[in-house]
């Protein structure tokens, strides 16, 4: 299964083409967070190295889009462009200069972006993206810890409920906050599996040397990840 993430602004609007590329059996992570990083820091978040294939959402301007890309290109990974209308073959080859493998439609059918992706998936196909390592990513010592840390076969949910952690350091967010954000409802069953999901990172977690618990469960309140924690390969 190959990894995509979406840069966008707005989750939603990325609903239908999330759906489309899950149904190709592609594991999706669409993000704001990751996107708010890269264009307000001049690095790029360790989460990014773990997704052989990104695409730029059609909410995110042709400006902002250009002012990203030397941060984005040259790392070994395929970017495509999420537009709203068909190109011409002018407006292709500009996005090429750019260094934009590719560009995809909300309304492409799935049959579409099948033959679309499929040469850019084949790429990836049993190979293995691995973040930098946090002492060969050296970073400033208020953004160390979880967003330096080396990730591990996280799946999609997982990465996303990381993500929503890692955007409020230190700050508990509710199982309900959670839910929403997975899933936009919440349920017993939905309240059942986000549990399930945290138990699967902590496990996943074990194999790195964490001096400090990551994830912290509030019982009664939520799950933090702490400020603190920093984390190391075995």
């Amino acid at each position: 299964m190959v990894r995509v993430l979406v840069l966008t602004k707005n989750i939603l609007a990325e609903e239908i083409i999330t759906n489309k590329l899950q149904h190709l059996n592609y594991e999706v992570f669409c993000s704001t967070s990751i996107l708010d990083e890269i264009q307000m820091d001049d690095r790029v978040p360790d989460l990014v190295n773990h997704f052989p294939i990104i695409i730029i959402g059609e909410t995110i301007s042709s400006y902002e889009m250009e002012l990203m890309l030397p941060k984005l290109r040259d790392r070994g990974q395929s970017i495509l462009r999420e537009v709203d209308h068909f190109l011409t073959e002018d407006e292709r080859a500009v996005l090429n200069e750019h260094g934009i493998s590719g560009v995809v439609q909300n309304s492409d059918s799935v049959e579409l972006l099948r033959e679309q992706l499929a040469e850019v998936a084949a790429q990836y196909k049993g190979r293995s993206f691995v973040p930098v390592a946090a002492e060969e990513c050296p970073v400033a010592e208020e953004n160390q810890g979880i967003s330096a840390m080396t990730l591990i076969n996280l799946s999609s949910l997982e990465l996303q409920v990381l993500e929503k952690l890692r955007s409020h350091p230190g700050e508990i967010v509710s199982r309900d906050e959670l839910c929403k954000a997975l899933w936009g409802n919440v349920s017993q069953s939905r309240l059942a599996q986000l549990s399930s999901l945290v138990k699967n990172i902590k496990l996943k977690l074990e194999v790195l040397e964490v001096d400090q618990e990551v994830i912290q469960t509030i019982w009664g309140k939520g799950y933090r990840v702490r400020k603190d924690a920093t984390v190391q390969n075995k």
